[in-house]
């Protein structure tokens, strides 16, 4: 006689799921908390800004050394010098 094998499915065990140290504390989204992540945002942010002020600052006075130029060059243009006589006139 042959005897049955009983087949018993085994147990699988869940993922263990951590929650975040926020969702346990229940804190709320609009809580301030400093932390050295805070710390880092913060100056990588004013890095940031400093370098788009030096960069505007130095295009504004490149402009104005340009604007210099154009201006000294337009009342050069004004001033008409003849550069050779023409020995022989056509009027």
């Amino acid at each position: 006689m042959a005897t049955k094998k009983k087949i018993v499915a085994k147990k699988v065990k869940k993922p263990i799921v951590k929650k975040s140290i926020a969702a346990r504390r229940g804190s709320s989204f609009w809580r301030i908390e400093f932390n050295v992540n805070t710390v880092y945002w913060l100056v990588i942010g004013l890095a940031i800004i400093a370098t788009a002020t030096w960069t505007y600052n130095t295009n504004q006075q490149i402009s104005d050394i340009y604007d210099s130029i154009d201006q000294t060059n337009s009342v050069n243009d004004d001033v008409v010098s003849p550069t050779h006589k023409a020995t022989n006139p056509s009027y």
